[in-house]
């Protein structure tokens, strides 16, 4: 028996180590495969010859799924441009950040807040997107790498799917679980809002190549996938169902981003729906073997998912910012240094030497949530609850010390304020929140 090492670009992965293997075993002479997706090689044991002809066939059979077998400087040189992406990264974010300025500047579109609002159509795209990487498409390693040696690939690829689809929703509905619980305790709501935004920024910095982070993720033994593989040629359609619903725990940031954000809502039904919605968004394409990874090895594709991916980074910062205002501190700059208001803001009522304000929560936060009230004038805060089954149900205010749930119907505080600034209120994930203006 002999030993080699070949070069793979692409892998990025414990996904694409499992892809590559799979490829490499359809060789007969081939005996064993140790991959390695940070140094981007794997170490081929094999039996009589595996030279250029064996390299230019696996190189011919993994291109389509985005690899490329290259020699040991082009890795090298690869890794050496670690200071590049990271200017690039930079350069893109700047872009995004003068690009929503000007677009709510000039009302392009209405103010939006990406912390706190992923609407369904947005969820569903950002699945369409996740289904075109490399990353989503080895997701189901196994049934890309076999489904084309079984007769008929239709059924298993469409149980595939429903696989994805059906223990995306179930487990959106557990993680949402999760969040509602921890959601009731300030102290660990707090530790899972910095764990969120913390993730979510090594996600993007793993997307951008910046970091590997994928290292951390789950990896399933190769034995249970070789058996599974096999099962896979006996059984198609209900081994594709549980391929399927293994994918939820594969190594993607998309995927990662959309769990991290689910388990944010604290809400288990709003996190399931989430969950089903960004699974159906990638059906289309994975419904068509090949095109998500015939995608992800286009030029334009990979420069948006560097686009996505300074997003995500972005979105763990805002998070960030969720953490600080569980912790009464606020981010907000600009609030603190304009010109201070003489008087009560529209929205506070003076009655009876009381200042009266009015609030109602529902599904999207807490409207109004900005108002400027006196110093040393008793506040009257009568906050109508339409909607206190979801994060923005759990209602916090460090610096008075509330801490509690909100009750259907009116909750009413009464505080005075004694110092000028700002007190700052938030959901129980920080990620709807407003601020008192006291002057």
């Amino acid at each position: 028996m002999k030993k080699t090492t070949v070069h793979i670009k692409g892998m990025h992965c414990p996904s694409c180590e499992i892809l590559i293997k799979d490829k490499l075993q359809e060789f007969r002479n081939v005996k064993e495969v140790q991959a390695n997706f940070r140094q981007q090689r794997v170490e081929v044991a094999y039996t009589g010859n595996f030279g250029s002809e064996e390299r230019e066939k696996l190189n011919s059979t993994i291109k389509p799924f985005g690899y490329e077998v290259v020699d040991r400087d082009e890795i090298k040189k690869d890794s050496q441009l670690w200071f590049k992406k990271a200017i690039d990264a930079g350069a893109i974010a700047i872009i995004l950040f003068v690009g929503f300025y000007f677009a709510q500047e000039f009302h392009l579109f209405p103010k939006f807040d990406i912390a706190s609002d992923l609407t369904p159509t947005t969820v569903f795209i950002l699945g369409i997107i996740a289904s075109t990487s490399t990353c989503m498409a080895t997701s189901g390693t196994l049934l890309l790498a076999t489904v084309k040696k079984l007769k008929s690939n239709i059924a298993p690829t469409i149980f595939f799917n429903l696989g994805r689809v059906i223990s995306y929703s179930f487990f959106g509905f557990v993680i949402g679980l999760l969040g509602k619980t921890i959601s009731y305790n300030l102290q660990l709501n707090s530790i899972l809002t910095m764990i969120v935004s913390v993730a979510m920024i090594l996600i993007g910095l793993d997307m951008l190549q910046l970091i590997s982070f994928s290292s951390l993720s789950l990896r399933i033994p190769d034995g249970f996938l070789k058996k599974t593989e096999n099962r896979l040629m006996k059984n198609p359609q209900q081994t594709a169902i549980l391929l399927g619903g293994l994918t939820f725990f594969m190594p993607c940031g998309f995927t990662q981003t959309i769990q991290l954000y689910a388990l944010s809502l604290a809400d288990p039904v709003k996190s399931a729906t989430v969950m089903f919605i960004f699974a159906l968004g990638t059906v289309p394409v994975l419904l068509l073997i090949g095109v998500a990874s015939s995608f992800s090895s286009n030029n334009f594709f990979k420069f948006f998912q560097k686009v996505v991916a300074v997003l995500i980074v972005m979105i763990g910062i805002n998070y960030f910012g969720n953490f600080l205002s569980l912790q009464g501190i606020s981010l907000n700059l600009a609030a603190s240094q304009t010109k201070q208001e003489q008087t009560i803001s529209d929205n506070v009522v003076m009655e009876n030497g009381v200042q009266i304000v009015r609030m109602d929560v529902d599904s999207s936060g807490y409207n109004p949530n900005d108002f400027t009230i006196k110093k040393n004038v008793p506040v009257r805060w009568l906050i109508n609850g339409k909607d206190v089954y979801g994060c923005q149900g759990y209602f916090v205010v460090p610096s008075l010390g509330i801490q509690q749930s909100l009750k259907p119907g009116e909750n009413k505080f009464e505080f005075t304020p004694s110092e000028t600034g700002l007190i700052n209120f938030s959901c129980g994930m920080g990620m709807f929140k407003g601020s008192f203006k006291v002057i």
